[in-house]
């Protein structure tokens, strides 16, 4: 890595800290997501493309959701404070 990527990247790392994360701490944003595991447990397993399977909590309308169904998550703030609000279909809420 050359001066200049180090310098990039070390200005990119300053502003996501300072600036970026206490406004996203803040945010409420919403996401579709592929079941992957039905509910068990109390959480049900989901996926977005491109990324890892994660289980979370469901609301108890969401508990007839099975794998390979489109659901709606609601995320509060960071992505570790998520849940499964029902089916994919924003106008069914």
């Amino acid at each position: 890595m050359n001066d200049f990527e180090v310098m990039a990247d070390n200005i990119g790392k300053y502003v996501m800290e300072k600036y970026v994360k206490p406004y996203l701490a803040l945010s409420v944003s919403y996401y579709r997501a592929t079941v992957v595991q039905g509910a068990a447990g109390g959480k049900i397993t989901v996926c977005r493309p491109a990324d890892n399977p994660v289980a979370l909590p469901y609301v108890t309308s969401a508990a007839g959701l099975q794998a390979g169904d489109q659901c709606v998550v609601l995320q509060l703030g960071s992505s570790s404070n998520c849940i499964v609000l029902g089916d994919g279909m924003l106008s069914n809420l």
